[in-house]
């Protein structure tokens, strides 16, 4: 598994999966470690309250979490340049709507900020902090469509089970050429998918922005339109603040300089 941070961070990688408590020595088997490796780890994290311990040995995420969470809520560039302009489009577009901004995850796709107006009929399986298959619904294959062709075929190589079959390579073309994602009850029956890519001012790809509304409803072209405009805002605003950091990275390099 790599180096021992590597390994640290495997065992707290088993609480993000379905199951939320974990002993040691059932992390040990999930991860074929020695029990007195797994130990350490455990006591390393639940040191830092990454974890801790409920009852009876069994471990569960520690308030650190938390703490950790807010932090990307109140400073990650890409959410906080998109939640006003989330906030907006929710406004602007208006009805049951769900408006999600995701990035890619390791091998799946994960929303990490989501604004609602109105009230859609049913949950919508796209949630915050709920990993995502790549290949299914408009928030994911508009990403897939996007990433460069040394992440598709890491991704297809790797152990995710992603498979790019013809017709999805076919799919996946259209949209990037397009430029968007519209899916039609891939993930959640009786919903409608519409998605476009985020880029950084490099053009690199950051994620995605999607909107979730009922599959009856009209005006593809005026969601996909307000989806654009709103990711243009948000590109705007990342461009502006990296540009920022540039100036100033530069002008803290001529004081030193200087000095």
């Amino acid at each position: 598994m790599g180096s021992t941070a590597d390994r640290v961070l495997g065992v707290l990688e088993l609480f993000s999966g379905d199951k939320s408590e974990w002993t040691v020595e059932e992390a040990a088997e999930a991860l074929n470690l020695p029990v007195s490796t797994a130990y350490r780890y455990f006591r390393s994290l639940a040191t830092s309250d990454l974890i801790v311990s409920y009852t009876a040995g069994r471990y569960v995420l520690g308030p650190a979490i938390i703490q950790l969470d807010r932090q990307l809520r109140l400073h990650d560039p890409f959410i906080t340049a998109a939640k006003p302009e989330m906030i907006n489009l929710a406004s602007e577009v208006g009805g049951d709507t769900v408006v999600l901004l995701a990035r890619l995850y390791l091998d799946k796709v994960i929303c990490v900020h989501q604004e609602e107006i109105g009230q859609l009929p049913g949950d919508v399986s796209y949630q915050r902090g709920r990993p995502m298959p790549l290949d299914r619904g408009a928030a994911s294959k508009v990403i897939l469509a996007n990433i460069s062709a040394k992440a598709m075929r890491k991704l297809s190589n790797g152990a995710s089970g992603l498979e790019i079959d013809p017709a999805l390579r076919a799919q996946l073309r259209q949209i990037r050429q397009q430029g968007f994602a519209i899916t039609e009850a891939e993930v959640d029956e009786g919903k409608r998918g519409l998605a476009v890519p985020v880029f950084r001012p490099d053009q690199s790809l950051e994620g995605s922005l999607s909107l979730v509304v009922e599959g009856s409803r009209g005006g593809k072209a005026d969601l996909i339109a307000a989806l654009i405009n709103t990711r243009k805002a948000i590109e705007a605003t990342l461009a502006i603040r990296a540009s920022m950091l540039v100036n100033a990275a530069s002008s803290k390099s001529s004081a030193e300089e200087q000095a």
